[in-house]
């Protein structure tokens, strides 16, 4: 099998000179293929590690381990899903995911909506309630810390700490094996001393470290010189009953042609997505730029005035106005695919790879939709861990645990409980904060929701829909029933009716209310049950079961979308003997009571007799 001194520089992480070199020497046979591209026989150079390995390769072998049982794993820091997504082709189940950016949460929920996703700042969760009953733990903690890219400041750095909230989750959880993944700069960041302490720490936690690896992408039908370090560790316990293998290289490396066309990887070529674009005058340079060339080849003028003070420095400067070449993996993805530095240059056209070209790259499927902003996509691709190499990972995972299995034997342990524990308290803590945050009973510091980000998640389909109550339980003949009946612990929005609006509440006919153009962040759309019409200068009185809740069209004109919180309602009956006023707490329109509050609240009121008792609770709520 054919191999350019190109790919073989990279498979080997030597430069191109030197492979050359070989070549010039006659230290091996050369070859030109049928694009006059000069290379070798990879059956020629089996005394060097890397091509003997890919020629002996167990890859087809290795395959499709299955599992012998479910394994139960938890992942944190999980961004746009790239080491999520391998490792549940190999076998895995995903309990419990955690990620802090937004956007990259809405892309793991949209692709996985079964994927119990908690978004926030992995420190505030109490991983407790799942001791014993987690089989793998996984994280790729941030790297910016430790990456020649970034500022390495290591465990000076807020994110190179976040290493030890993955060592925390593995003291609070105990599973069988954890892994994390980084930047091979670890390993010689600060001397070896950040490295050092990482093993000491895994050490203290009472696992035993696997040697770790730096695995190459491009061995493991990843076509990107993408380079990550491995770190596997087994417990104790189960360490002297069981051996981890690594797995096996495929048995050739993937170019960039592989990735945009079809071919052993895709089924088609690479569907048309968004992309950057280039300013008209760094278009005009990098047009002068061959495929596989960068700033070298520019003519010395034109170099000189791009480069800038750059110019005058040392090193080769290959990232700078570098378009990619078809024939070669692409260079290692950043968090953006026009910096000038680490440009990348579609090897055919004079601009960025597309957001979908940058996620063929990491060899996520074409059905896997990034959510937020073209920079958010950009980002979250950038960052991921490709998902054919995390794929390759997993299989030699799922072997491990097949064998810890066979050495000690157990069934699955049930979770749900406590991810339901977990994701509560999680969701108490965060309410508790955004109360914390309030600064007064009508907040207008409260921030508006993004009904178009929204929108964006979930089209035409709800953002909740509520069976919980079937069409038997109502209407009810009398409020004592409704009260007796109702779930009293769920949530109520009152909201403001405007004025053209009433009638259709009065006569108990709406099954359908909109939201104002702005609704408040602040309010837990999934937790909302039941709604009640507020009118203006009469109060609250009847109450409804919200059976869904969408983003919909209040415009006529589908020219012209509206936006708006729609909320499908079926009136249950009258909660209140009589319509009451109440104060509505943010922007003077929307409040959100438990049902219960508002039973006591009407209880105290037929017992004084005194509607003023009702108002100053509730404004003291």
């Amino acid at each position: 099998m054919f191999i350019s001194e190109s790919n073989l520089a990279a498979l080997t992480g030597t430069s191109l000179a030197t492979t050359h070199s070989w070549a010039q020497k006659g230290i091996y046979k050369t070859y030109i293929d049928s694009n006059g591209t000069h290379g070798f026989m990879m059956e020629e150079l089996l005394d060097i590690p890397e091509v003997y390995a890919m020629n002996n390769s167990n890859w087809y072998a290795e395959l499709n381990p299955i599992p012998l049982r479910q394994y139960n794993s938890l992942e944190l820091f999980a961004g746009g899903g790239g080491l999520a997504l391998g490792m549940e082709k190999a076998g895995f189940n995903h309990i419990l995911l955690n990620e802090y950016d937004k956007s990259a949460c809405n892309t793991l929920r949209v692709n996985r909506p079964e994927w119990n996703i908690i978004e926030g700042d992995v420190r505030n969760i109490d991983f407790t309630p799942l001791k014993g009953l987690v089989d793998f733990i996984s994280g790729g903690f941030p790297c910016q810390a430790f990456s020649f890219a970034g500022k390495q400041g290591g465990f000076n750095d807020t994110r190179g700490t976040l290493f030890f909230e993955l060592a925390r989750a593995v003291k609070e959880i105990k599973p069988k094996v954890f892994m994390g993944e980084n930047v091979k700069g670890l390993v010689s960041h600060d001397n070896g001393k950040t490295f050092e302490t990482i093993c000491n720490t895994i050490k203290e936690l009472g696992y035993t470290l696997v040697e770790p690896k730096v695995l190459k992408g491009i061995m493991y039908q990843v076509p990107q010189k993408r380079e990550r370090i491995i770190l596997i560790a087994i417990r104790n316990d189960l360490a002297k009953l069981v051996k981890f293998n690594w797995p096996s290289p495929y048995r050739r490396i993937l170019t960039l042609r592989d990735a945009l066309y079809k071919s052993e990887i895709y089924n088609t070529d690479v569907p048309a997505s968004e992309g950057a674009t280039y300013p008209e005058k760094k278009r005009k340079v990098l047009e002068l730029v061959p495929q596989g060339g960068d700033w070298r080849n520019l003519p010395a003028d034109i170099a000189q005035e791009y480069l800038g003070g750059s110019w005058h420095l040392g090193g080769g400067k290959t990232g700078m106005a570098r378009r990619l070449s078809l024939d070669e993996p692409s260079l290692t993805l950043t968090c953006s695919p026009a910096q000038k530095q680490t440009e990348r240059c579609h090897p055919l056209f004079t601009r960025p790879l597309s957001v979908r070209e940058y996620a063929r790259i990491q060899t996520f499927p074409d059905d896997w939709l990034f959510q937020g902003t073209m920079s958010d996509k950009y980002k979250q691709i950038g960052n991921a861990v490709p998902v054919n190499l995390s794929w390759a990972i997993g299989r030699s995972l799922i072997r491990l645990f097949n064998d810890i299995q066979n050495a000690s034997p157990e069934d699955t342990p049930d979770c749900r409980k406590a991810i339901r524990d977990i994701i509560n308290a999680h969701s108490k803590l965060a309410i508790a904060k955004n109360k914390k945050d309030q600064t007064s009973i009508i907040d207008k510091s409260c921030r508006q929701l993004n009904l178009f980000d929204l929108f964006e998640l979930y089209g035409d389909s709800p953002v909740y829909t509520n069976n919980v109550i079937s069409d038997k339980s109502y209407p009810y003949p009398n409020q004592q029933d409704i009260i007796q009946n109702l779930l009293e612990e769920k949530n109520v929005l009152v909201s403001y009716v405007k004025n053209e609006k009433p009638d259709n509440y009065i006569n108990k006919q709406s099954t359908l209310y909109f939201t104002g153009k702005r609704f408040p962040s602040n309010i837990e759309l999934k937790s909302i049950y039941y709604f009640m019409p507020y009118f203006k200068g009469i109060g609250i009185r009847d109450i409804y079961i919200v059976r869904k809740l969408k983003v919909g069209n209040y415009s006529d004109d589908s020219n012209k979308p509206d936006y708006r919180l729609a909320f499908e309602i079926e009136l249950i009956g009258q909660l209140l003997d009589d319509y009451v006023k109440i104060p509505l707490k943010i922007w003077r329109t929307y409040s959100n009571y438990k049902l219960k509050d508002i039973i006591e609240l009407q209880s105290n009121l037929n017992h004084k007799k005194d509607r003023l008792v009702f108002n100053t609770i509730l404004q003291n709520d």
